[in-house]
This record gives C-alpha cells, sequence and structure tokens, in this order.
C-alpha cells in the first residue's frame, strides 16, 4: 500500500532573523512550506512534495538541504538559471508580532509557471492525494502566471487531487483589494478544503461574523470550511453546515507568531489526510500553534515538537 502524497507550492526563502545579540542567524521558511514541514512531523508516513522555484545560487543549495532534512523531496524544485531565491529578515516585538523586510521580487519561485513549462516535468509528476496552496503563492505571480496556476491546479483536482488553500491575505501582495477578490474567488471555485482567518474576510470583503463567511463560501460549495476566529475559536463546516466549534486556548506565553497559521494548516490537513474527523484534527491543529508561537522563528526545534506531539498522542490514548 502506497503512501499518500501531499504537495505544497509556493515560494521557499532565507529567513533571517536577529538574535539576542543583535546578530542575524539564517533559516528557511514561506508559509506553505512551513505548514508542509508540520505536516510531515505530525504525520510522518505522508510522502510531501514542495513545488517552487529555487536559482543556482548558494542559498538555494542549502535550501533544498533543508527540505530534505524535513523529509521534503525537492524533486518538483525547479531551477533557474537567471533567478535566485528571496530573502526575508524578521524582528518580533515584546508581544510577539512580527515585522518584516523583504527581497523577494523576481526572485524564482515568481517564475514557477515558466520554469514548469521549461521544465516540461509535469506529465511525469506522480499523483498528489492532497494539493496545497495560498494567497500568497498566488500574490507572488503575474496575472497571467496566476491564470495559468489555477488552470495547474485545475488540472490536478481533474486528476484525483484534492485541493486546499488558505487566503493568508497581504495587502502589499495585490493592486487592491478588488485585485485580492479576484484571484480569491478563483481559488474558491477550485478548492475543496478552505482554510480562512476571519480577519482575511473582514479586511478584504467587510464580513463581520463567521455567518457572513459560511454564506459567502456556499455559492462556491467549499466540502470543507474550516474558520479561524481568533480568540472565537474555529469553526468547520460540511457543504456550510456546521460541524463543531473548538474554543480558543491562549498560549502560556506568546514569543513569535511566524508560523501559527501555516503550523495549523499542515497539522490540520495531516489529520485529515490521516482519516482524522474534524474536531479531533482541529484540536490538534490548535495545539501545535499553541505550542509553536511560544518559539522563535517559523520552523520549531524537531525534538521539540516531536516531545510536544508524543505528549499529546499520550494524552489522547489515556
Amino acid at each position: 500500500m502506497r503512501n499518500s502524497t501531499f504537495i505544497a507550492i509556493g515560494e521557499c526563502m532565507v529567513e533571517l532573523s536577529f538574535t539576542a545579540h543583535n546578530k542575524l542567524q539564517h533559516s528557511f521558511a514561506g508559509d506553505t512550506y512551513n505548514s508542509l514541514v508540520y505536516a510531515k512531523r505530525w504525520h510522518n508516513e505522508l510522502d510531501c512534495y514542495f513545488l517552487s522555484g529555487i536559482g543556482e545560487d548558494s542559498f538555494s543549495n542549502l535550501m533544498t538541504e533543508h527540505w530534505q532534512q524535513h523529509g521534503i523531496s525537492d524533486e518538483l524544485a525547479l531551477t533557474s538559471g537567471n533567478h535566485n531565491v528571496g530573502i526575508y529578515a524578521i524582528k518580533n516585538d515584546t508581544n510577539g508580532e512580527r515585522h518584516f523586510d523583504y527581497w523577494r521580487k523576481e526572485s524564482a519561485a515568481t517564475q514557477l509557471m515558466s520554469l514548469i513549462e521549461k521544465h516540461g516535468s509535469e506529465p511525469h509528476w506522480p499523483h498528489f492525494d492532497l494539493v496545497y496552496f495560498s494567497g500568497i503563492s498566488l500574490g507572488i505571480l503575474s496575472d497571467d502566471d496566476k491564470a495559468r496556476f489555477i488552470n495547474l491546479v485545475t488540472r490536478l483536482k481533474a486528476k484525483g487531487s484534492k485541493i486546499a488553500f488558505d487566503p493568508n491575505y497581504r495587502p502589499k501582495m495585490w493592486v487592491n483589494k478588488a485585485h485580492a477578490i479576484q484571484w480569491l474567488e478563483a481559488a474558491y471555485t477550485v478548492s475543496d478544503i478552505v482554510l480562512p482567518g476571519t480577519e482575511d474576510h473582514q479586511d478584504l470583503l467587510g464580513h463581520a461574523s463567521v455567518t457572513e463567511i459560511v454564506d459567502y463560501c456556499k455559492k462556491y460549495e467549499v466540502s470543507e470550511l474550516v474558520v479561524k476566529a481568533g480568540k472565537q475559536g474555529v469553526y468547520a463546516f460540511d457543504f456550510g453546515q456546521a460541524v463543531c466549534h473548538v474554543p480558543f486556548t491562549p498560549a502560556k506565553v506568546q514569543r513569535d507568531t511566524t508560523a501559527a497559521g501555516d503550523s495549523f494548516a499542515g497539522v490540520y490537513l495531516a489529520c485529515r489526510m490521516a482519516n482524522k474527523d474534524v474536531q479531533s484534527a482541529i484540536e490538534q491543529a490548535s495545539g501545535a500553534a499553541g505550542l509553536v508561537v511560544q518559539h522563535q522563528g517559523a520552523i520549531v526545534e524537531h525534538a521539540i515538537f516531536d516531545a510536544f506531539r508524543q505528549r499529546l498522542a499520550d494524552h489522547t490514548v489515556a
């Protein structure tokens, strides 16, 4: 019996963060990549692939090594001879909130659709049980490439892949709200699982309640809607019908919120691929996110995360 296959699409970047002595250290991160790492950690039997563009620079080589160390295949790391990987620097305030500086314009990942065409590899890709992308995956592309990207996802869906999408709205990536809404709706149209935050819909569409979000998503026939509503908790719906509500549990401390949503998405999707019910998947994903915000950086140390996962597993069995 083959393992389930999970592909995330987007951009992995060099992450520069400040140490306590105000010196820089580097790692690698990006929203969908972070989710994939946490999915693999939660459900190690998954075969995980990351589809993105990379360069021929030294950071690109280090990046793919980082993927392999985390159990992520670099088979779909498509190389550009003219573009390097993006870089961002992150600094956190005393409340753990993030402040970013980016150097990602015309990075290799922004050339993804041209690289897919150039490498001609799509017909040889394995079947993917789950395909995951985000508003950032779309936002870095030109509008022509956004359309080509949606067509790619549509082709994968036609081959039997389930499609998951997180809006992850970042205003600076879009011309205006209308521009962002246009592509949000294109993504919703092709998605089976949608993981919006209430802030995404409030900022973009003025939706002031979970009910408004549910009503809006009904026309796109989203089969699995998971709404992250901050301190209200998380609400899940099946074709618009309420499934469950999991209350918010605050973390003991909030040191770095960088990958809270990313870890939630990764663990939730991994649980669902392991045939966990929706409520159990949300509870485990929320617990993982609560751990992640207590630690610096997007990717928590393997030993810390694995110990948490084991404690949760032992508690569940008990």
